[in-house]
């Protein structure tokens, strides 16, 4: 089931896929629901149809035929290639089907629950791309949960909970050449969106690492951390509209998303020595 809203600190509408009704007990006491899944073949090249969506609960699709690209707000695209799957959790604004002139042909499952919370937190799903292999490892699964015996429900909660940590440890070694273009990638993008003061779990999350991976391979990449990085980056686009001699310091601040002037000027100066109206003064001999 699906309807239009709009997802928490974002203007746009999405289209949601609802969390069906119906929990029983058993997955109460647990911690764990799949909800439902199949198989589904998408038509060629669905991705550049497919509406920008989030769900209330979590989803892997394996698409073990075809080929395929994934979306993901603010606007991370990556290659799906058979013998990979894709992960969505609750929230993630997506999109991702067929393209290149192929279908998207895929087993896919969706579960919710504290333990799938649990595993979100400690790092094990992740939204993204990721091997599992030419297996339709998902098919034992599906098969387990469409039987409503309390025994065939906590088997299958127990080869998912599996599937998810085999999925975790075949992945999480990422080979540098990667991580160094999904950090590119992340420097663009905020560079694109200079207004905004990204969180590191937002940036990890962009790039498909924990947090402490991230800060690692960041500070490897750029020498800085993230947090210093987007602080200098912005002092240094500030620094070029106020050569320009377009912008008040007001201005500046609120396109570079300070609280205020105040707050602007005070960091300004820290990191330059002069405050935003000297620092015009003695580079454009604007009063």
């Amino acid at each position: 089931m699906a309807e239009k809203a709009k997802p928490a600190a974002q203007s746009r509408s999405y289209e949601v896929h609802v969390l069906p009704e119906g929990i029983q007990q058993i997955h109460k006491n647990y911690g764990l629901w799949i909800i439902g899944g199949g198989n589904c073949t998408t038509p060629v090249n669905s991705y550049y149809n497919c509406s920008e969506r989030y769900f209330e609960f979590y989803s892997i699709s394996h698409m073990y035929h075809g080929a395929g690209r994934l979306w993901l707000l603010p606007g991370r695209e990556f290659e799906v290639k058979a013998g990979q799957c894709v992960i969505i959790g609750p929230g993630t604004v997506n999109r991702y089907g067929g393209c290149g002139g192929r279908a998207y042909v895929e087993d896919s499952l969706c579960f919710t629950g504290p333990v799938a919370d649990m595993m979100r937190h400690a790092a094990v799903i992740r939204d993204g791309v990721f091997n599992l292999g030419e297996a339709r490892r998902l098919l034992l699964i599906l098969k387990l949960a469409g039987d409503p015996a309390a025994d065939s429900q906590i088997n299958a909660n127990i080869a998912l909970q599996k599937l998810l940590v085999d999925i975790y440890n075949e992945n999480k070694q990422q080979p540098a050449v990667r991580t160094d273009f999904v950090i590119d990638q992340l420097i663009a993008a905020i560079k694109e969106q200079i207004g905004r003061w990204w969180t590191v779990g937002e940036m990890a999350d962009f790039c498909n690492l924990s947090d402490d991976q991230f800060r690692r391979l960041f500070l490897k990449r750029t020498g800085m951390l993230p947090k210093i990085y987007i602080d200098r980056l912005k002092i240094q686009k500030a620094a070029e509209l106020l050569l320009s001699n377009r912008f008040r310091a007001a201005e500046i601040a609120e396109q570079l998303g300070y609280i205020d002037q105040y707050h602007f000027s005070r960091r300004f100066k820290k990191l330059t020595g002069l405050s935003p109206r000297r620092y015009r003064q003695t580079f454009t001999g604007a009063s």
